[in-house]
């Protein structure tokens, strides 16, 4: 991946580069600007720009302040722009409109949204050993929002060659944990939080829940949430093992508050998510891991 990665969301924009040195990285520039209250229209998987040109020029005074000159980069949306589903499925076409057809046809069965208004692409997982169909992880974003970003960026001359989420991302990120066996990583925002679950490696699930981060009167719904994931991951992918890892990033207001569920719904011990787990980084010393990490995952991950 190109070192430069962007992130957007309601209230800034985010640039760093992040430069591949000694079998790790180099943070070499960081740099962000605010963006108005009511920059993007309200809706559940966020909403197209109210005014494109606003935002273009926004991105311009941030690429403008950037050292050296951006041409490819990597865009990472919040989870709630960018939502991840799994199914099954027999043999994919390989691409065009037949493709597409069959991955609206498999989303439109698990999703409550038009999906001829959604921009979707699909990952072949892995089989289970036993099963007889092809695993498939769908990503799907707002087609208008995704067009409105692209345009904006290549009126600057910069191409996304990538768009992922801040979950994945940050599962990208997190190199460090355990390849083997079922880890869990949860990221906590203010109003939402995501709960990404991987099996030797691979994604099995992504769980994103808005409105609930941790604050009061959160507790038993997470607690009953986490339990009922429990269940559904030993029943699905053998997880009466337990698990290899599990970690929080949070905010510090709400990290020891998530270590103690996860660790007691989970029968795990949890712990926030730390430099260790990570791909080997420098330069980034009193970064917040909550904006830190999720660019740092686009910038390492490795396309086969």
């Amino acid at each position: 991946m190109p070192p430069h990665v962007f992130a957007v969301d309601e209230g800034r924009l985010s640039y760093a580069r992040f430069e591949r040195s000694g079998g790790g990285f180099q943070l070499t520039d960081w740099r962000s600007v605010a963006l108005a209250a009511e920059t993007f229209q309200e809706g559940l998987l966020g909403g197209p720009i109210r005014e494109p040109r606003v935002f273009t020029e926004r991105l311009g005074e941030l690429l403008r302040t950037a050292a050296g000159t951006v041409k490819s980069a990597s865009l990472v949306l919040p989870d709630a722009w960018l939502r991840i589903a799994f199914t099954e499925g027999g043999q994919l076409p390989k691409a065009g409109p037949a493709r597409d057809e069959v991955l609206r046809w498999k989303l439109k069965r698990l999703v409550p949204y038009r999906v001829e208004e959604l921009r979707i692409s699909a990952s072949e997982l892995e089989t289970p050993a036993g099963a007889s169909e092809q695993r498939l992880m769908l990503a799907f974003a707002l087609e208008a929002l995704l067009a409105q970003l692209e345009d904006a960026f290549a009126a600057h001359g910069v191409t996304l060659g990538q768009i992922t989420s801040t979950g994945l991302a940050a599962l990208a990120a997190a190199a460090r944990l355990p390849s083997k066996g079922l880890v869990g990583l949860t990221l906590v925002g203010e109003r939402d939080h995501t709960m990404l679950f991987a099996k030797d490696g691979e994604p099995v699930l992504f769980r994103f829940k808005s409105g609930v981060g941790g604050g009061r009167g959160d507790e038993d719904l997470i607690r009953r949430d986490l339990r009922l994931t429990r269940s559904f991951l030993e029943e699905q992918f053998g997880g009466e093992d337990g698990f290899a890892e599990v970690c929080v990033l949070a905010p510090p207001s709400q990290e020891a508050s998530w270590v103690s569920w996860l660790s007691e719904e989970l029968v795990t011990p949890a712990q926030p998510l730390h430099g260790a787990h990570l791909v080997r980084l420098a330069g980034a010393e009193g970064r917040p891991l909550t904006e830190l990490v999720p660019m740092l995952g686009a910038a390492a991950l490795e396309v086969a």
